[in-house]
């Protein structure tokens, strides 16, 4: 095993070589797969090459799009979809040897599985109404990127040990992310990757704070502020259950970046997210009775508060917290109120809350009222609202829940909303029995993580313009699912799980 991780090492770094000699600009994208990529290879436990290979996928999946294959011009191939392609490939081979008996029955037993397959057999269907048939089939394409991620996150967690393995990976890549992005909150581009700002001409127009607001690996502060506040689901999960007192003084750091992050990233949606998320973790151990828990938790929650209300005062910070003091919820809680607050939405006006409304409400009359119950097909819903006219060039639904609606209709819709909640609540059950055999295990910690990032998700699904291609989310959905499925394996009462 020793000469084999020997020889692992040395084709990566070769590989990260090639990659650096292919675009010597993209130093730093570099070094973070080669430092995290090493730490895989060396200090996570895997076993063979498709679990090694996974983890390689996890640690892409964060990257996303700045780590590629560049081939002409500005197309090019993602590492994390060239990686999950290969690993696809050869759990499929490995799985045809097996020769499995598969029947309808066992698809009908799981609503989760059945949910799944009706959803995709209607998005091949709907690129029959779908008056835009390329864009249909593109975005066909990412689904299907998607929901293999998805799967492949489900296959190789299914115990506590190897959910251990994965949940490392994870705060690895954590760590390093909030590194670069606390060096881009003060001015230093260290990446020059694609984003919102570059793209559009922002950079050029002289307004410098722009060059501060982080996005690290994320194409926009929006899509940052997501992870940001899905990340801290665990880290404050993680400081409510541990007892290592230098291990939570590690992610009482991480919880501090992200905090500073988030509010330089300055996105609304994700902060309104943040304290409601930290009020459901207090809600939910009052309910519980877990008192040392919600002692924890109260404090996390003071805290990341202070610091948010009491920075909000620094005139350095006013371009920061601008966003945040014109929105009537967060201006009555901030320090340095703005006291000309313009109306929140107006339906067909111009800003970014302003736009969103009007794209919901067209979307719903759309569906609704005007004929397209069956949705207007497969990433269709964007054509729409361009004829419409009336949402200022934005032609994005920007929220999981009107887009699902655009796109695939009432009856998707509704179904999506079911399952979504059924997701919530078998976590909730998964977590209270959890508590009666390993209270303090990885199970119940993963369980309650997962119940307010995807609790929180909720709210800040309406941060990005689409999350389709947000591997997060889908991250998110196989941890729940394998631990759902696989309840009895991980309530098994394992003393340090």
């Amino acid at each position: 095993m020793k000469n084999k991780r020997i020889l692992i090492n040395m084709i990566y770094v070769l590989f990260i070589l090639g990659n650096l000699l292919v675009d010597p600009s993209l130093v730093v994208v570099d070094a973070y797969a080669l430092g995290i990529g090493l730490i895989i290879i060396n200090h996570i436990r895997w076993e063979g090459g498709q679990e090694l290979l996974y983890h390689f996928v996890l640690l892409f999946s964060v990257m996303d799009f700045t780590f590629n294959l560049p081939l002409l011009g500005r197309f090019n191939i993602y590492y994390l979809h060239i990686a999950l392609f290969v690993l696809v490939v050869w759990l499929m081979v490995s799985f045809l040897k097996k020769r499995p008996n598969l029947s309808p029955k066992q698809l009908t037993q799981n609503r989760y599985l059945l949910f799944l397959s009706i959803f995709i057999v209607y998005m091949v269907i709907s690129l029959v109404w779908s008056e835009a048939k390329g864009a249909a089939v593109k975005q066909m394409i990412n689904y299907g990127i998607m929901i293999c991620f998805m799967l492949v996150v489900f296959i190789f967690n299914p115990n506590q040990e190897k959910l251990r393995e994965t949940l490392k990976v994870l705060a690895y890549t954590l760590g390093s992310v909030l590194v670069i992005g606390t060096i881009e909150m003060t001015g230093n581009r260290i990446m020059p990757v694609r984003n919102i700002f570059s793209d559009t001409g922002w950079y050029d127009k002289g307004i410098d704070y722009l060059k501060t607001i982080p996005e690290v690996f994320f194409y926009n502060p929006n899509n940052y502020g997501v992870y940001l506040i899905m990340a801290m689901c665990f880290i404050v999960s993680f400081i409510v259950y541990n007892r290592n007192k230098k291990t939570t003084a590690l992610f009482w750091l991480l919880q501090l970046g992200a905090l500073m992050n988030l509010i330089f990233c300055t996105s609304r949606t994700a902060y309104i997210a943040m304290l409601v998320t930290l009020g459901g973790f207090m809600v939910l151990f009052l309910l519980t009775r877990e008192w040392r828990k919600f002692r924890k938790a109260l404090a996390v929650g003071l805290l990341t508060i202070i610091l948010f209300y009491g920075l909000s005062i620094t005139p350095e910070l006013d371009v920061y917290y601008g966003k945040f003091n014109d929105t009537p919820i967060i201006n009555m809680l901030s320090l340095n109120k703005n006291k000309k607050i313009q109306p929140i939405a107006e339906f067909g006006g111009e800003g970014s809350t302003s736009e969103r409304m009007t794209t919901m409400i067209d979307i719903t009359k759309g569906v609704v009222l005007e004929g397209h119950p069956q949705g207007f097909g497969v990433n269709n819903t964007g054509g729409y609202l361009k004829k419409l006219g009336n949402t200022h060039g934005i032609v994005n639904p920007h929220s999981l829940w009107f887009e699902v609606l655009g796109d695939f209709g009432i009856g998707i819709f509704l179904y999506f909303i079911f399952i979504y909640l059924n997701l919530l609540w078998d976590l909730l059950k998964v977590y209270r029995e959890s508590l009666k055999s390993a209270p303090s295990g990885i199970t119940s910690y993963t369980t309650l993580s997962l119940i307010a990032a995807l609790g929180g998700f909720i709210l800040t699904a309406f941060a990005p313009s689409s999350v389709i291609s947000f591997p997060q989310m889908w991250l998110l959905f196989g941890l729940a699912a394998t631990i759902i499925i696989r309840r009895k394996t991980f309530l098994e009462n394992v003393k340090n799980g």
